[in-house]
């Protein structure tokens, strides 16, 4: 399991614990949905870890505060010494932004996007089934009939 996760599950546990203070909330640990991953983590629930969930929320704020003061300066630096893109007759307005996490999810982005532009589409089998109410349950009358249909 990741920080995340254990944060919104704090997120949640404070909700909860809302409308029902005394509720015992455990949480089940996997990281892939498979048969026997999730079989394995409901059984061995745990008690979320809030040390998890406070380093997310510690990440969080040192973002929001490195991205604004970055973004602060690199801005001021930046329109005073070049006319940046979208700024207005007086270099204002144009702002340079910076996040930790920015680049990383715009390299999420376009990985997608490639992907999705490399995908060659492959033909497929689907099942069509019909049925007509009445029909003989044994197959010996007009009961309905379906097939395979080349699909794709």
């Amino acid at each position: 399991c990741d920080r995340e996760g254990e944060n919104i599950a704090f997120e949640v546990m404070d909700v909860c614990r809302g409308v029902k203070p005394t509720l015992r909330i455990l949480r089940a640990r996997f990281s892939a949905l498979s048969h026997n991953d999730v079989t394995r983590a409901l059984n061995a629930l745990v008690a979320p870890n809030e040390n998890e969930s406070k380093a997310v929320d510690m990440r969080q704020e040192l973002d929001l505060r490195l991205g604004a003061s970055f973004t602060r300066f690199n801005t001021m630096l930046l329109q005073n010494r070049f006319r940046l893109p979208g700024a207005n007759e007086d270099g204002r307005g144009a702002v340079v932004s910076y996040g930790p996490c920015q680049f990383p999810t715009l390299g999420f982005i376009v990985q997608r996007k490639w992907d999705q532009d490399a995908h060659v589409p492959e033909r497929f089998w689907k099942i069509r089934l019909t049925h007509r109410p009445g029909a003989a349950a044994d197959g010996s009358g007009g009961g309905g009939g379906g097939g395979r249909v080349r699909g794709g």
